[in-house]
């Protein structure tokens, strides 16, 4: 089998890939958007649908832009320049202030990558220093997950799949996990005490302790879970779930789209979904005062205390609270 591959075969691409890496100087730029297809191409076998869609809509807005301003980009194209005026396109398209961050940033991050492969970059690129803007996101305090947990629906289909979805929520306020874990939970995830559970997004086994309305709910079921709702569904009947459980509280917030400042007021039941139960998890472990940042950061997955205080939801009464028993306040 061996002979029928020339030596020459098996050497040159080799050769050509590691010069490829020893030029003295510069490859010419290339198209960016061949360059990002290509990662994208590389990386999305280790990476979830979700990341292909972002990258594949950032080419789609660099080959806008190249159509519409007649103009080609290569790597060493993207300089600060013209990231000012793609983030002014970003704006004219209508895109929210942080999906335009989210974009400059992996943008930034594909040069950079184009830059270790040797290819011909401008350094202003990392000029650029946008920063996201806080968001419309929610937690659910102790109190609340309580009150959802307790609620006695007046009426409900055969499947009770109300309190189903309501459960299978709950389980998710209480162990950090996300949708696409909590929603996969079997009884071989309750072991002893814990919940044991290797994640789709990060592929790292993790192990939380079993909160006593998680063990209830597993008893509840025998251990078998509801599941099989796909995400959409899910968000939707929650939503109804929680407006009937009557958590109506007015949030106003504000956000940047299009360039301009946008405040909205909605009830508290509209902002909730799959989500708001790891951040709600997230932030009430924090809120204990009894857990280590870097504890929960284990159960979440955050790489840094930035992300993390980023990620959670603290008022500037939950801070007051949470230091409040501090011997620094006492005689």
């Amino acid at each position: 089998m061996l002979a029928l591959v020339s030596p020459a075969c098996e050497v040159k691409p080799r050769k050509d890939y590691i010069n490829h890496f020893r030029q003295s100087k510069p490859l010419e730029g290339i198209y960016f958007t061949a360059f990002a297809q290509e990662m994208l191409e590389k990386r999305s076998r280790r990476k979830s649908a979700h990341y292909a869609a972002v990258y594949d809509a950032i080419i789609k807005h660099v080959d806008n832009f190249s159509r519409e301003y007649d103009c080609d980009i290569f790597t060493n194209s993207v300089t600060a320049e013209f990231l000012d005026d793609f983030i002014i396109y970003l704006e004219n398209c209508g895109l929210r202030h942080n999906t335009i961050v989210g974009y400059i940033q992996k943008l930034q991050s594909l040069i950079r990558r184009a830059s270790q492969y040797n290819y011909a970059v401008d350094t202003t690129y990392d000029e650029i220093d946008m920063k996201e803007e806080p968001t419309n996101a929610i937690f659910l305090s102790m109190n609340e997950i309580t009150r959802i947990y307790y609620y006695k629906f007046a009426k409900q289909d055969k499947r009770k799949a109300k309190e189903r979805i309501r459960d299978l929520f709950v389980i998710g306020c209480l162990t950090a996990l996300r949708y696409s874990d909590y929603s996969t939970l079997t009884q071989d995830n309750l072991q002893g005490c814990f919940i044991v559970k290797r994640t789709r997004k990060t592929n790292v086994d993790v192990k939380v302790p079993a909160h006593d309305y998680v063990k209830e709910i597993f008893e509840k079921y025998d251990g078998d879970i509801p599941t099989g709702l796909c995400i959409q569904h899910f968000n939707k009947y929650l939503k109804v779930i929680m407006r009937e459980i009557g958590l109506t509280d007015k949030v106003s917030y504000s956000f940047t789209q299009g360039g301009k400042l946008h405040t909205v007021t909605k009830e508290k039941w509209e902002l909730i979904s799959s989500h708001t139960a790891r951040r709600s998890a997230a932030t009430n472990m924090y809120l204990t005062g009894r857990m280590k940042t870097l504890e929960i950061m284990k159960l979440t997955g955050h790489r840094s205390e930035h992300n993390f205080f980023r990620y959670i939801r603290l008022t500037g009464d939950d801070t007051a609270k949470s230091i409040s028993g501090d011997m620094f306040f006492r005689k």
